[in-house]
């Protein structure tokens, strides 16, 4: 390297140090007819030269599914007096679908929009765009209804709101990178200090690559969302400082998003629905920034802003109540990777749904445990998680009696000696038992009716007997479990032929006592 590389590597680094600042000069201007209209105006971007201002319309009458569309793209030009003239409908990229606007990869003749949280891209070509063509992001899965995003004034970084993989609440700030190749990065999650349980959405990185701007109703806040400021420390871009909020000159009773600006201009605009013609409407704000723009050495740009991608599998699915099929809300997943036994964890979001991203393995095993539920485990392999297989677990409630069938808990034929693997089912009820320390349950052995009926009675005790010594084994006081055999009398299906015979071979317990 260098001394004009190293020198610069150096300021780089020191430069984490300093705070960036930006001055607010003026409550919120609002654009008027010109730019607004009564239908939703959400979020804004600008042309990397100033001169051409994009939004997105929503249920508008021009857009290209009329009233019903979620969003079109719209655009207003500055005349030679600088003034923005009369929105309109940019008709060639948008369809019936929802088109939201997000940034530029270039100078400015490369646009990235979202049709149905589905990124594309478009090229301005012979003094058009071009029908919009797919944009791949690795593992980008946004399980959002809105899925928000910005691009960088270097066109190198893309930042996303949306709710995916590895969530701390629900929507939370992502960011994917362009590599040497020019491929993308997957999406990493900012981290604890940008993101809360709440929802952190429209995140703008300022032309230093550090300074972050994003709307936030999980932060303290004047209103419903606020915009926040937060200053990378560190090129791991997981540390932030503590997101400041931009105070009541931008900041209202009404929901703020969608702050971006440009170096050289006085205005920085935002959409907002305090005293707005319609929901949100595009405003402005006269601001004097204290940030420069990052210095672009083409053999430093690895040192500086590439960090080596992990080999990440994406993994998502949903945790239901097995009797009312209702989702659960706040479950706790894990998941395991083989052959490296890295644990992963994540909770449930308010769709009881779960996305987590892992590092590759061999082997995924995936658990689910909720309060008053037995947990639920199962091993996934790389192939069905690399076809976007959506796992599904139902939970068994624990609710007085409730009665569950221990399936994998399996015997040795006419004895009562366990198979070796059935200790994982029983390990679950052990933690079932631990987790819910009121419980306490009854347990019931079965057989089909084959052979005397005496003996299958006695072997459904004995088998009784080896599931209460392991339980009491593994921890479980033994006030805390009673039972039964029952022999062949309580079939759950026919014992007309070996298929169905062995359902009625089997060991439940039901939910016996719940201390009140």
């Amino acid at each position: 390297m260098n001394i004009k590389n190293a020198l610069f590597l150096f300021f780089f680094v020191i430069s984490f140090n300093s705070f960036c600042q930006i001055e607010i000069f003026s409550e919120q201007i609002s654009l008027d007819s010109i730019i607004n209209s009564t239908s939703d105006e959400p979020n804004v971007v600008l042309s990397p030269d100033g001169q051409t201002l994009y939004f997105t319309r929503k249920n508008h009458p021009h857009n290209a599914g009329g009233s019903k569309d979620q969003g079109d793209i719209w655009m207003s030009e500055k005349n030679e007096n600088g003034a923005w003239t009369q929105a309109y409908n940019l008709k060639e990229i948008n369809d019936e679908r929802s088109n939201h606007i997000i940034g530029f990869l270039d100078s400015g003749r490369t646009l990235l929009l979202s049709n149905d949280n589905k990124l594309a891209v478009t090229y301005f070509n012979n003094g058009q765009w071009t029908t919009p063509k797919p944009f791949n992001i690795p593992y980008l899965n946004s399980k959002s209804k809105e899925l928000t995003a910005s691009v960088s004034a270097d066109g190198k970084h893309i930042l996303f709101g949306m709710e995916s993989f590895g969530n701390y609440g629900v929507e939370d700030l992502y960011l994917s990178r362009m590599k040497p190749d020019g491929s993308w990065t997957s999406p990493k999650n900012l981290g604890a200090a940008i993101n809360t349980q709440n929802q952190e959405i429209t995140p703008f990185l300022a032309a230093d690559n550090k300074t972050l701007f994003f709307s936030s109703n999980g932060h303290e806040g004047e209103g419903s969302f606020d915009i926040f400021m937060s200053t990378r420390l560190d090129d791991t871009w997981q540390k932030w400082s503590k997101p400041v909020n931009l105070g009541p000159k931008i900041n209202t009773k009404g929901r703020e998003r969608s702050f971006t600006f440009l170096l050289d201009d006085e205005y920085a605009y935002l959409s907002s629905t305090q005293n707005s013609d319609g929901y949100g409407d595009i405003k402005k704000v006269k601001i004097a920034p204290e940030i420069s723009p990052i210095e672009i050495i083409e053999d430093t740009v690895q040192v500086i802003d590439i960090v080596e991608e992990e080999k990440i599998i994406a993994i998502s699915g949903i945790v239901k109540d097995k009797k009312t099929n209702e989702t659960i809300i706040g479950a706790e997943v894990y998941v395991t990777t083989e052959p490296l036994n890295k644990e992963f964890k994540t909770l449930t979001n308010s769709q009881g749904a779960f996305n987590l991203t892992v590092d590759e393995g061999n082997n995924y095993i995936v658990k689910v445990k909720a309060f008053r539920y037995l947990s639920a485990e199962a091993v996934v392999t790389d192939a069905s998680l690399l076809n976007n297989e959506q796992l599904t677990f139902s939970l068994e409630p624990i609710i007085e009696g409730n009665t569950v069938t221990l399936d994998h808990v399996l015997f040795e034929q006419g004895k009562a000696v366990l198979i070796q693997g059935s200790e994982k089912e029983l390990d679950l009820v052990v933690e079932m038992m631990k987790y819910n320390p009121d419980v306490s349950i009854f347990l019931s052995g079965h057989t089909d009716n084959q052979g005397k009926a005496s003996l299958n009675i006695a072997l459904s005790e004995d088998r009784v007997q080896t599931v209460m010594k392991y339980l009491v084994a593994q921890g479980v006081n033994k006030r805390r479990i009673s039972g039964k055999g029952f022999g062949g009398t309580k079939p759950i299906a026919s014992n007309a032929s070996a298929e169905t015979r062995k359902l009625n071979r089997r060991v439940e317990f039901t939910v016996h006592k719940i201390k009140k």
